[in-house]
């Protein structure tokens, strides 16, 4: 896949009303009845985390490379759910610093930075966890069919489980099989995580 022609705006458009991820459902299941506070949505695409998130009480500062991305983030959310929303256009590799959250979810978009800035994005992730915060993404592995891409980063299990060490690993599921993307068959080779940084 050439992403860097990938038609993005006709990607948000084959994922709008799609379910919202699992490993964030799930994630949010495992808080329990602690009161919404605030998340960061990294990668948010055309927003159906973000929004759930918003529906469901949370402040959320949602980031995106895309600009046309803030526009269908906004989509169909109330004054009061946009007055807690905060949208940032930029790259990963542009991000400094992220602020403190008690949730940082990614669906599907962490793999898109390229490899020598993912280890500074990825000490800012563990660096915003507050104590008990939740991480709710995905990482790809070496066996994916765009793991010959260099623009992105790829993690074989042993690499996944280093990246998570001091964490609460309440799951790390990994899909290895044939399936399908948005420009055809594809073999993908995921990393569903779900943890929590300790109290």
């Amino acid at each position: 896949m050439d992403m860097a022609n990938l038609d993005w705006p006709g990607y948000f458009d084959a994922q709008a009303g799609r379910r919202v991820r699992s490993v964030l459902t799930d994630t949010l299941a495992r808080r329990g009845a602690l009161q919404p506070g605030i998340a960061i949505d990294l990668g948010c695409g055309e927003g159906t985390e973000t929004r759930h998130l918003l529906r469901t009480g949370w402040r959320v500062l949602a980031y995106d490379a895309d600009p046309e991305s803030e526009a269908r983030v906004r989509s169909g959310l109330d004054s009061e759910q946009l007055a807690r929303l905060s949208f940032t256009a930029g790259r990963f590799e542009d991000i400094d610093e992220l602020p403190p959250s008690d949730l940082v979810c990614s669906s599907f978009a962490l793999p898109f930075c390229s490899p020598e800035a993912f280890p500074a994005l990825w000490a800012s992730i563990r660096s915003a966890l507050r104590p008990g915060a939740w991480f709710a993404g995905e990482l790809f592995g070496p066996h994916d069919d765009w793991a010959h891409n260099q623009t992105m980063n790829f993690h074989d299990r042993a690499g996944v489980v280093g990246l998570l060490a001091g964490l609460e690993v309440a799951s790390l599921v990994e899909d290895d099989h044939p399936g399908q993307s948005f420009d055809g068959p594809k073999h993908w080779h995921v990393f569903h995580i779900s943890a929590r940084r300790p109290f």
